[in-house]
């Protein structure tokens, strides 16, 4: 079971939770929050990792010193259709790995970094300039072997390239290897050689270290640090930072280096998860680097360590919003995994690319042939933290992936297809809306009677009658009586059915590719809040006048009704901040289906509008002329 905290999901669940109390579960308003749980690990302990040096003063001492190195530095740049990746013979690392497009079924997508166009691209840069301006440089497909002396000569020495030019050219359907090869003439020989391939993200890495023709054990590649969308000027509990992903001893982890790590003075961190590693990489929210190992090895190490950005002057929360302070610095952290792999020549499979669910389901079987193990690499897409959470939500949000992604196609544009999406959806809940509005209606019209009833039990307790008196409990028949028809959970079963989906329309709009970069109206980006804030204030609003004009359960006491009124306020409120910096694309469907439930439940209002009974008009003296009395309900002749 994965421990580390998801609080997007966290506070998503805390929004919807909120919104059920309010609409119909009244004896639950105030649900504790659980804080944050502290960083934690799966070993039994959580242990800090060995600093690294950097730029900073905390760099070690004991680092050793790299080599001279006498052979000549080159940059070889591998062009294909759908990536271009930059790679230093220093070290036989990858230095800049640049997505181009992305392509699912034959449809090629142009992708842009945050706050990219076409009018306007900005490259999608994966790889973090932050590790890259590092010393040593913290860049993919280093390699850890426990001995410091030999990883620095692996790392930071140049290998021969056995490419012709400074640029590799890959036309579509087109392959071809690269290798790099390093010997220091006192019995090392390592090799690292790359495939890449046009048509797809999976490369292939064949790495070899020998030393005096013997294998180096316990040989580790390292994949990160935060691949990802390093545009982004900050991140939110909605719009994550990058994270390290796993398939360990068959479950799935997440480590944020926000949450899962505990710091030194150096302000590094480490912490192992126990059990086969069949695949591990890091990810944000919709791209990933992963390696899949030939053979599942035990053991992932993953490090973190943290630093401090200057960014764009942007509101964290409503109140510093309203306030007018504006926050201009972010703590981010380089979340790196020590993969396990044999060096003995065998190939790990790279995976680079996006996390597009329909592009993964598509080349799931290839990889699990070419693994020979089951590897469910879907799940690099977080559709929940935890695995029971999971297996409720991806089966509801893969069904909303297909209907949202046939709606866009039919529409042209995403905003739509929510829009369309949600009205079908609501339309659905249309008869269970007008049960429950019979059913609350009803429960109001018995709240009297059933006061009264309770006025009778209170008074016969106060007398000393017992519980099983025939009085007593003609009364609690009674009270059944009045109750039958009127339970209110029975009402509140089309809130029960939306809070599922409300769970997996979030999951699916926070990886759904397609939403990213998405504009409608005057949203940019519906993967990202409202940048107006209007959505948020209409959000609010919309639950007002659906909480106003919502049959709820009878109020009796004034305590119940004060707190009614409060709720119908208050909450709207709390809902707002919560939801400050959700996605635009989840506002834009809670928006829209408060607004279709509203109109719902005005023609719910109207047609069970009972009719106006016959009334009898009072004439006082003089009478008219005409008028026929009428003695004993019979006319006088």
């Amino acid at each position: 079971m994965d421990n580390s905290d998801n609080q997007g999901q966290f506070r998503l669940f805390a929004a919807v939770i909120l919104s059920m109390l309010i609409l119909g579960v009244w004896s639950y308003l105030n649900p504790p929050a659980p804080p944050p749980e502290q960083a934690q690990t799966e070993t039994a302990t959580n242990q800090q990792a060995t600093p690294q040096p950097t730029e900073s003063p905390a760099a070690p001492a004991a680092t050793p010193a790299p080599p001279v190195d006498e052979a000549p530095n080159r940059q070889i740049v591998v062009m294909s259709p759908l990536y271009q990746v930059t790679l230093d013979s220093r070290g036989a690392v990858a230095s800049s790995w640049i997505l181009l497009k992305n392509k699912v079924n034959g449809r090629e997508t142009p992708l842009f970094a945050d706050g990219g166009t076409a009018e306007n691209p900005k490259p999608l840069e994966l790889i973090s300039n932050e590790a890259r301006s590092r010393t040593p440089r913290e860049l993919p497909f280093r390699l850890a072997t426990g001995d410091a002396a030999l990883d620095t000569l692996l790392n930071e020495r140049n290998y021969q390239v056995n490419a012709e030019g400074d640029t590799v050219t890959l036309n579509a359907g087109e392959e071809k290897t690269i290798e790099f090869t390093l010997t220091d003439g006192a019995g090392l020989e390592a090799r690292k050689r790359f495939l890449f391939r046009a048509d797809g993200y999976i490369a292939d890495l064949g790495l070899e270290v020998k030393r005096n023709g013997q294998t180096v054990p316990n040989t580790k590649l390292l994949i990160g640090p935060s691949i990802g969308d390093h545009a982004i000027n900050n991140h939110t509990f909605y719009r994550i930072e990058s994270e390290a992903v796993a398939s360990v001893g068959g479950d799935i982890y997440r480590k944020q280096g926000y949450y899962s790590f505990e710091y030194d003075a150096q302000n590094r961190g480490s912490l192992t998860l126990p059990g086969a590693v069949s695949w591990a990489g890091v990810s944000d929210a919709y791209f990933a680097m992963a390696a899949i190992p030939a053979n599942p090895a035990e053991g992932l190490e993953v490090r973190a360590s943290k630093y401090e950005v200057e960014t764009q002057p942007f509101y964290p929360s409503i109140f510093s919003w309203a306030l007018r302070s504006p926050t201009t610095k972010e703590t981010r952290h380089l979340v790196t995994a020590y993969v396990p792999v044999a060096a003995d020549g065998s190939v790990t499979k790279i995976y680079t690319g996006t996390k597009d669910y329909f592009h993964l389901s598509s080349i799931s079987d290839d990889l699990n042939a070419a693994a020979g193990r089951e590897l469910e690499f879907v799940n690099v897409i977080n559709f929940a933290t935890y695995r029971i959470v999971r297996f409720f939500v991806k089966p509801l949000s893969v069904p909303i992936l297909y209907a949202l992604d046939f709606f866009n196609r039919l529409t042209g544009n995403y905003g739509v297809a929510i829009i369309v999406f949600t009205f079908l959806f609501y339309s659905l809940l249309f008869p269970l809306r007008w049960s429950q509005s019979k059913s609350f209606k009803k429960a109001a019209g018995n709240a009297p009677k059933m006061k009264e009833v309770q006025d009778k039990i209170k008074d016969l307790q106060k007398k000393g009658v017992p519980m099983d008196d025939p009085r007593m409990r003609e009364l609690q028949m009674e009270q059944l009586r009045m109750m039958k028809g009127a339970v209110p959970i029975g009402g509140c079963l089309p809130m029960l059915l939306q809070f599922p989906l409300l769970i997996a329309f979030y999951t699916a709009i926070t990886i759904a590719l397609d939403a990213r970069q998405a504009s409608f109206a005057w949203l940019p980006d519906l993967s990202g809040a409202d940048p107006w804030h209007i959505l948020e204030f209409g959000f609010a609003i919309s639950m007002v006048l659906a909480m106003k004009f919502t049959p709820t359960g009878a109020a009796v006491t004034p305590e119940q009704q004060m707190q009614q009124k409060m709720m119908t306020w208050l909450m709207p409120v709390m809902m707002l901040w919560v939801m400050w910096t959700a996605p635009s694309g989840l506002l834009l469907y809670w928006f829209f289906g408060n607004i279709v439930s509203f109109g719902q439940q005005m023609v719910i209002n109207y047609m069970n509008k009972p009719a106006e009974p016959e009334t009898t008009e009072v004439v006082k003296e003089p009478l008219p002329k005409n008028i026929k009395k009428v003695k004993g309900g019979k006319k006088e002749k």
